[in-house]
């Protein structure tokens, strides 16, 4: 088959998960160069930072807790320079914040004034800038640093996050995970959710599943239809 399989990736930029999966996605973006076509999509897990440690799943570990379980998980997939201090120094309050400037950049890149790979290479680097330089990535002076460090024009971010777009799309983002059933950080989803992929899923999985879509009558769909 010839036609490209078309999925879509969600992820939080909080999420650890998501940053020791990266390479998983590259690889499997790179065996498939011309197979595969991938939206990239924000699924912002963690609202309010406040109450997962208050109220929410991390309540009974704490900060320090929490330190220690990031640090732990990026260890063990090979990512040492994670020492999950990004809890305690970074003051970030909600993951919607950095989501909507993923949107932005998105947004920025459809109106013609952000280059294609500009959303991709925006997203990782602003995972990096709190995972490992432990900065506040919900800061919009962060957001833009990190955007000019990419080569990113700060101008049609910022009016996509001063004007709301950028919000209303996170917002669109966020109906469509309700409507999907998309459980959390990172999710793949193919064949319009008739295949969903979340967590740490393996490679094996993955490459086996999008073999079966591109071996398929029509390349990215069940026959079902």
């Amino acid at each position: 088959m010839t036609s490209r399989v078309r999925f879509s990736y969600w992820s939080d930029p909080f999420c650890i998960w998501a940053y020791v999966a990266q390479g998983k996605l590259d690889r499997l973006l790179l065996g498939h160069a011309h197979a595969l076509e991938v939206s990239y999509r924000v699924v912002p897990v963690f609202g309010s930072v406040r109450w997962r440690f208050t109220q929410g799943p991390w309540a009974s570990e704490g900060v320090e807790g929490r330190v220690r379980k990031t640090a732990e998980i990026a260890q063990r997939f090979g990512h040492p320079e994670v020492s999950g201090e990004c809890w305690r120094v970074a003051g970030q309050t909600s993951s919607w914040s950095p989501g909507a400037a993923i949107k932005a950049v998105s947004l920025a890149r459809d109106a013609g004034v952000c280059p294609p790979h500009g959303p991709a290479s925006y997203q990782l680097a602003l995972r990096h800038a709190f995972f490992v330089d432990g900065l506040n990535i919900g800061s919009r002076r962060v957001q833009l640093a990190v955007a000019e460090q990419c080569g990113l024009a700060r101008e049609g971010i910022e009016a996509a996050l001063d004007d709301g777009r950028a919000l209303a799309a996170l917002w669109e983002d966020h109906q469509e995970r309700e409507a999907l059933g998309i459980q959390g950080s990172p999710t793949y989803v193919f064949d319009d959710g008739r295949a969903i992929l979340y967590g740490n899923v393996s490679e094996g999985v993955i490459n086996a599943t999008v073999d079966e879509l591109l071996g398929g009558t029509v390349a990215g769909r069940s026959e079902c239809v």
